[in-house]
């Protein structure tokens, strides 16, 4: 586990197991639940999205002034901001990664659904139509 990411892993862990189990068909949804559940997945990718995109902006570095320590100083902030590693920018991409693989569960769940209701329909109509009706 990597240190400082404990809860990040564990819940993509728990996501993923929640995946397995949705793939093997052990786990139940009902199709309008997981319908609202990846609803509410996409709004807030979108949420978190828009706030990423905020990232680079949270930070001014002229604002610091000339000297070389207000530089650095500023230079630190930036990178707390919107840097590759430990930034509030990294922590919302994790966010990200986390909600797309809870609203994969909910899609594949009810495409999957749809895919199934499809073939029963198109077979039930196949049926239907060697009966006569």
């Amino acid at each position: 586990m990597a240190s400082g990411n404990g809860n990040l892993f564990e819940s993509m862990q728990y996501w993923w197991d929640l995946s397995e189990r949705a793939e093997a068909g052990l786990m139940e949804i009902p199709k309008e639940v997981a319908f609202k559940c990846d609803q509410v997945c996409a709004d807030y990718i979108d949420h978190l999205g828009g706030m990423l995109a905020k990232t680079k902006f949270l930070v001014d570095l002229d604002a610091y002034g000339t000297l070389p320590s207000a530089r650095l100083l500023g230079a630190k902030f930036k990178r707390l901001a919107d840097g590759e590693e430990g930034s509030a920018a990294a922590a919302l991409k994790q966010h990200i990664e986390v909600v797309e693989l809870m609203r994969s569960v909910f899609r594949r769940y009810f495409v999957d659904t749809e895919a199934v209701d499809e073939s029963v329909g198109a077979r039930i109509g196949g049926i239907g139509a060697g009966s006569g009706e």
